[in-house]
């Protein structure tokens, strides 16, 4: 449309200038003529000289709740650029659909630490990974008349995460579990195991509170933590069995919730857990302690990222013989510990599920 009524305004100011043999309007009128002309050789030349990144290759969002994804712009050609269209397409990695989303904006739109970035959101509706790939960046002319673009091949992953909540668990009162095993492996960072202390460091973020040392923190205005050599809190040992059909998306976003929900629960109860996962790839059970809410969120990270696709003789040949005390969940969503069934969950109300029941062990 534009392009139209320059064309038309061009035509008008021809004519005028032919029937009244006006010089000035026959130079506007030439004007008019190489001004889009040199409008289209600018968009080649800032096309070799534009390039479009991600901000970030890894993005952690939270199911959803809007995040704020950046795409830098850097412009070398020392011209501004109007106007540009980034094409994208994001997806689950459990789900084949694709869902496609478009960009615009401006190099220099939003300055931040000298880099040009312009922001998208995204709402993710499960928890998971999902795939983003830029496809192709369109730019336009000042007047958006022409435009030229450019394929892309820059990808990055999103790993949403579910809200932090607990759900309700109880425990026996006949102190059934005071006799919980121990932990006989080594912990995920140093300075997590404890029972003999080893030393006295400054405190970190995801340290527990109860490790603090009161005194010594008091004396000198600084928190410090108590490393110890052995562990002695009480462990379960928590499989994760994904040997059942592919759950689709939404089973696999009640599947993280449940995984999720459940760590945090157990360390409310100063009951750590040891994770076990069947891994493709190693063709073997991969273990990781959670000892804090940060395990625990890293435990998601590595499952996401973890080809966990297995059959129940493959996961279950790896198993040691003892397996006495040992807690499994399983994409159908059916938990079990000890060999007895504690609840099936049903992914359509799952969250509903966390928050208003009550689970006995």
């Amino acid at each position: 449309m534009k392009g139209l009524t320059l064309l038309l305004v061009m035509l008008m100011i021809w004519y005028f200038a032919g029937m009244f043999h006006q010089v000035g309007l026959m130079i506007l009128a030439v004007c008019f003529l190489l001004f889009p002309l040199a409008m289209f050789i600018l968009l080649f030349y800032q096309k070799k000289r534009l390039n479009i990144t991600l901000e970030k290759p890894k993005i952690i969002a939270f199911k959803k709740i809007e995040k704020e994804i950046g795409i830098r712009a850097d412009n070398d050609s020392r011209l501004p650029v109007n106007r540009y269209r980034v094409k994208m397409r994001l997806r689950y990695t459990t789900d084949k659909n694709i869902l496609r989303k478009k960009l615009g904006g401006c190099a220099g739109q939003r300055s931040m630490n000298e880099e040009n970035l312009s922001f998208f959101y995204v709402q993710a509706p499960y928890c998971g990974v999902i795939d983003l790939q830029l496809t192709r960046w369109i730019l336009y002319d000042p007047l958006s008349i022409f435009s030229v673009s450019h394929k892309l091949t820059e990808t990055g992953q999103i790993l949403v995460f579910p809200v932090e909540k607990s759900m309700h668990i109880e425990l026996p009162a006949d102190g059934r579990y005071d006799n919980l095993p121990v932990s006989e492996t080594h912990s995920n960072k140093p300075g997590d195991d404890h029972s003999e202390v080893r030393l006295i460091r400054e405190y970190r973020p995801g340290d527990l509170s109860r490790h603090i040392h009161q005194n010594y923190s008091a004396r000198t205005d600084t928190l410090w933590v108590k490393e110890f050599s052995k562990e002695n809190d009480h462990i379960i040992d928590l499989l994760l069995d994904t040997s059942p059909k592919d759950p689709g998306t939404d089973g696999w976003d009640a599947f993280y919730e449940i995984i999720f929900s459940l760590l945090l629960s157990l360390l409310k109860k100063d009951i750590y857990s040891n994770v076990h996962w069947y891994d493709a790839e190693k063709n073997s059970l991969v273990t990781f302690q959670v000892s804090n809410d940060t395990d625990a969120a890293e435990t998601l990270a590595r499952l996401y990222l973890t080809d966990t696709h297995c059959t129940a003789e493959a996961l279950y040949h790896h198993l040691p013989a003892q397996q006495e005390g040992l807690m499994i969940l399983n994409t159908d969503l059916e938990w079990y510990f000890a060999g007895q069934p504690i609840y099936h969950f049903h992914k359509e109300i799952v969250e509903e599920e966390l928050s208003t029941l009550v689970f006995r062990l």
